[in-house]
């Protein structure tokens, strides 16, 4: 093996969560923030090209070793060890943000984002250093505090006029928090929002309650 490749064939180790978790709650908060000043339907153009783009890297590394090790190389920090070969949160974040822009009212997508990338990196980092019993493998405290930091961000949406409070979106809090502990085959950056705004979006018309007070 020359020196090239044995520099560039390295290990994603699962890292610090710290630059990860903030990597993921960067792209997670950018999305809705900039989608609020943004007319439709340009949000949902430019996240679609994003996600085409992440997912067309993704698969093109997978069948091209010496640009999975360039990749692997300079992200590790910033991907999960099972991520050297299967496709990347951030790519599952983004897919899941066009299908929410696609499906879900605005506000209602701009929330559940919101929720998610602010919820689930205060799960892990409040979660995992705490000793104490775990549910299907995670920590109850961790769930708990993906709870309180999304009603945090509904309390701080409602606030600030940027929606209007709606009590499904407490409902929606909870789903995420529940679906995030669930030990799901699929990555969490999908089945977290989906869930969420599934609920949010369609459980007023199923129990045939408004919304909003």
């Amino acid at each position: 093996m020359s020196k090239r490749s044995q520099i560039l064939a390295v290990e994603v180790s699962s890292g610090p969560p710290w630059p990860r978790r903030l990597f993921h709650a960067a792209v997670g908060t950018a999305i809705p923030v900039t989608a609020y000043f943004l007319p439709d339907p340009l949000p949902l153009l430019l996240i679609g090209i994003l996600a085409a783009g992440s997912l067309a890297l993704d698969l093109v590394r997978f069948r091209v070793p010496w640009l999975n090790r360039l990749f692997l190389y300079w992200l590790s920090l910033l991907l999960k060890k099972e991520e050297e070969a299967r496709i990347t949160g951030a790519t599952y974040l983004l897919i899941a943000a066009f299908a929410f822009f696609l499906v879900f009212d605005k506000e209602i997508s701009i929330a559940v984002l919101l929720v998610l990338s602010l919820g689930d990196p205060a799960a892990a980092l409040i979660g995992r250093p705490i000793p104490g019993p775990r549910i299907l493998g995670k920590s109850p405290v961790g769930t708990a505090a993906f709870v309180g930091v999304s009603l945090l961000v509904i309390a701080v949406l409602a606030i600030t006029g940027v929606l209007q409070f709606q009590w499904v979106l407490v409902a929606a809090a909870i789903v995420a928090g529940l679906v995030e502990l669930a030990p799901l085959p699929l990555d969490d950056n999908l089945t977290v929002p989906l869930a969420s705004g599934a609920c949010a979006q369609y459980l007023p018309l199923l129990l045939k309650f408004p919304a909003a007070f």
